[in-house]
């Protein structure tokens, strides 16, 4: 019985261990769940939390506010640029209608306004951020000081323009930047960083760049045959115009073009025959807009001669001018017609080697720079992904201006 008993007892205890077992098993996997659903619900109020990436440079997730600060800093910088074209076709930036009408318009048949934009933005983030990873590959060593101050110095300028607008900071930093105000921050301090090795490595590449060099690159032809020193080099001039288009570039009365022609003529001989340059585009000259060559000869330094400008082949909208002026010679005159009227120009001076040396380093040294960027960018490591299509992109743009 006794052993009979025990059997029993023995069952009994086992059975209860069992169910204790299975309890238990039971317990902790609902408290396993309970944790998994917790972690879930963390997770998803994080994710919502998390603002949308835009882009992505290697294994950088560059996010919308992020995006949007670089593109509304730039967008100032690009209708800056194309202020001409914009006052000429008649587009309103003040508005959203306006900014979403030039922004679609064609620029070379190829591309919108807005993709241009699009694309440097894209492009300079994804340089921004081979700096950033080649400091830290590199261990170049931040001057936190001067950080700190150039940091402190745009923070206040936002602060001020924020104070002028009548908002605080977040208000004003999402209104006219998309963005708040610590995405402003973030991204201005990287900026910073970025620049100060930027502007190492350009100082190391005009060290490296040699006499011989870059006297070899002045005196070079480009690809298509064009002397490289004509690029490089600045012409003085004076010219002396007899327009025969109004400021808004309409053409004149038809006798008035016949009178502009005769006295350029007119003056062209006065000018062959000694007469003194400056005068004579003091007294004949017209100019484009009045309005505009009043406040020109007000930011002007007094010492400036009447109708003197210097300029390089890019910089001359007329390109009559540049044309004549890089075939003439110093001394020479002439009496050429262009799109504005007709023009007596004289050369004055033209740079050479000597005069534009330190530029040229610069231009071999950026050229440097520039190769071995695009050589980073080539790497897998700093590809670019696109999260979202250029045009959505740009739309979410339009709109937020």
């Amino acid at each position: 019985m006794a052993v009979a008993k025990g059997k029993k007892e023995d069952v009994k205890k086992k059975s209860s261990k069992e169910i204790s077992k299975e309890e238990t098993i039971i317990r902790y996997g609902f408290l396993t769940l309970a944790v998994i659903i917790g972690l879930c619900l963390i997770y998803f109020v994080i994710a919502s939390l998390i603002p949308n990436n835009y882009i992505k440079i290697g294994n950088h997730k560059i996010a919308e506010e992020e995006f949007m600060y670089q593109t509304n800093t730039q967008y100032k910088v690009f209708a800056n640029y194309y202020q001409d074209y914009i006052r000429n076709l008649g587009f309103d930036l003040s508005t959203p209608e306006g900014i979403s009408a030039f922004m679609k318009t064609a620029y070379d048949n190829q591309r919108s306004f807005g993709q241009m934009l699009l694309e440097g933005v894209v492009d300079s983030i994804q340089e921004q951020y081979i700096m950033l990873d080649q400091i830290k590959e590199t261990g170049f060593k931040i001057d936190e000081e001067e950080l700190e101050e150039s940091l402190a110095i745009q923070l206040e300028a936002i602060q001020r323009a924020a104070d002028e607008s009548g908002y605080d900071l977040d208000k004003y930093a999402k209104l006219f930047y998309g963005t708040s105000f610590k995405a402003m921050q973030k991204v201005i301090r990287q900026t910073l960083r970025a620049q100060q090795y930027t502007t190492y490595l350009e100082e190391q590449n005009i060290s490296a760049v040699t006499e011989e060099r870059a006297l070899s690159y002045y005196n070079s032809v480009d690809a298509e045959g064009n002397a490289v020193r004509d690029e490089i080099d600045r012409f003085t001039v004076v010219t002396i115009l007899k327009r025969t288009v109004d400021d808004q570039f309409q053409p004149l009365a038809e006798d008035v073009i016949a009178a502009a022609k005769v006295k350029a003529a007119e003056i062209f001989e006065m000018a062959k025959s000694g007469g003194d340059i400056y005068e004579l585009a003091k007294l004949y000259s017209d100019d484009l807009n009045d309005k505009e060559a009043e406040e020109s000869e007000e930011e002007t330094d007094d010492a400036a001669k009447p109708g003197e400008f210097t300029f390089t082949k890019k910089e001359v909208g007329t390109t009559e001018l540049s044309k004549w002026a890089l075939k003439a010679s110093v001394g020479d005159l002439d009496l050429i017609e262009t799109e504005i009227g007709h023009v007596i120009i004289k050369l004055i001076d033209r740079t050479d080697y000597e005069d534009m040396k330190d530029d040229i380093f610069k231009l071999i040294a950026s050229s440097d720079f520039e190769m071995k960027m695009n050589e980073y960018k080539d790497m897998e490591q700093y590809k670019v992904g696109l999260y979202k299509p250029y045009q959505e992109l740009y739309l979410t743009y339009a709109i937020t201006q």
